[in-house]
């Protein structure tokens, strides 16, 4: 009998809302030897940082997507994606927010910054 209600309160606290924990979803940055480039340009996504500081490479896949990936000396901190047929409705941003090269979905409703680690 306690062996049971031990069971039902660790399962009350596995699915209650207050309690669960959800893991962030990571991504890779997206392969880009099958995408054609299209251009690259520079842009200013750090206040502090005079200039335009970030690499911006803009590529097409075969199925009309277009996969931007946003670098900052050589290293890639962000990326997004979306369709040229739907731009508002597709639009998705990932950022690497640790150093790690693991992106997370961030809201694209947003103008957002360079990480705080790519100074360091």
């Amino acid at each position: 009998m306690v062996k049971c209600m031990v069971l039902v309160s660790c399962a009350m606290l596995l699915i209650s809302p207050t309690f669960a924990v959800h893991a962030q979803q990571g991504y890779r940055l997206p392969d880009i030897r099958s995408l054609k480039h299209l251009t690259t340009k520079q842009t200013d996504r750090a206040r502090d940082i005079p200039g335009s500081e970030t690499t911006v490479d803009y590529y097409s896949a075969a199925d009309g997507s277009v996969v931007t990936i946003y670098t900052y000396m050589g290293k890639p901190v962000a990326f997004s994606t979306h369709s040229n047929s739907n731009y508002q409705g597709t639009y998705r941003l990932f950022m690497d927010l640790t150093g790690t090269g693991f992106f997370q979905e961030v809201s694209g409703a947003i103008k957002w910054e360079l990480p705080p680690w790519v100074r360091r």
